[in-house]
Formats: structure tokens, C-alpha cells, sequence
């Protein structure tokens, strides 16, 4: 098991991604509610299944381990909730991607932030393209956005 500890934030302004390597995620829920997330994802051509448990508004914790395709696809079949998502790795220390979701979340851009402990994640100080911190609303986890009708979605990225 992984310990995750994130913040999430909008874009202000989008960073030069010139050149960087990008994977398409597509990512599949099977079981989702407040505090556990079931999910399976492509990532390029790796297929994963991921479960995910929220320890507090900071960090999670994460089981996940690859998948064949077959298996993917025959669990995809469970899912009606899905969303497709680019990510751009910026830096690794800290980890920082930026994810530029397409479908029905085009227009949402976000930046992820990883960190080694709760002290750094809490003293991190932004860069000026950072926009608003999102870690704790339905744009900052794939889960909930799945929740938010097209009109609520909209007024929330304006």
C-alpha cells in the first residue's frame, strides 16, 4: 500500500509543455463513495487496477497493480462512469503533472501536486501560474466530478 499526498489546484496560466511526454489516462470507476474509489485506467498501453481509500483531506492511501488488456476490458464493462485525461509531468521534486481532461470535462485543467510528507504539502509555496487550490472540491477529484451535470460543471471552471 502507497501512501498519496496531493494538492490540486487550477491553472492561471498554462506553463510551456513544449516537447514534454504526455500519457492519455482513460479511466474507468467500479465502485466509488466518500472515502474508497475502485478504479481501473489505461495509461498509454498499460492497463491498471487501483484502490483507493481517503485517510484525510491531504492523503490516501493506494493499492494498485497491472492488469492485462483482456482484464481491463472485461472489467470496463462494469463501468457506465468514465473520463479521458492528458498528463504532462512538469517536475519531480516535487512531483507536479498538469492534466488536461477532454470529452465531457474539456476545459478543465488542473495541476497535481505530490508530496513526501503532510509538512511539505502544507508549506509548499506556489508558483505564480497556480490558480486556485481545488484539492477538496468536485474539480480536484476525478470521482466527483463524475457527479456534477454539464451546467454545474460549466459554472465551476468559468
Amino acid at each position: 500500500m502507497t501512501k498519496e499526498i496531493e494538492r490540486k489546484f487550477l491553472v492561471k496560466t498554462m506553463p510551456n509543455i513544449d516537447g514534454l511526454e504526455s500519457f492519455l489516462y482513460e479511466r474507468y470507476f467500479l465502485f466509488r463513495n466518500e472515502n474508497v474509489e475502485i478504479r481501473i485506467q489505461k495509461k498509454g498501453e498499460k492497463y491498471e487496477f487501483e484502490r483507493k481509500e481517503k485517510e484525510n483531506n491531504l492523503s490516501s492511501n493506494k493499492q494498485k497493480f497491472e492488469i492485462s488488456k483482456e482484464e481491463f476490458d472485461k472489467l470496463k464493462e462494469n463501468s457506465k462512469e468514465s473520463l479521458v485525461r492528458k498528463s504532462y509531468l512538469l517536475s519531480k521534486s516535487p512531483e507536479i503533472s498538469l492534466k488536461i481532461y477532454h470529452g465531457r470535462f474539456e476545459g478543465l485543467k488542473r495541476i497535481e501536486v505530490e508530496f513526501e510528507d503532510e509538512i511539505s504539502a502544507k508549506n509548499f509555496l506556489l508558483p505564480n501560474w497556480f490558480g486556485e487550490e481545488i484539492t477538496n472540491t468536485p474539480l480536484g477529484k476525478d470521482s466527483k466530478l463524475l457527479d456534477l451535470t454539464q451546467e454545474e460543471f460549466e459554472n465551476l471552471i468559468k
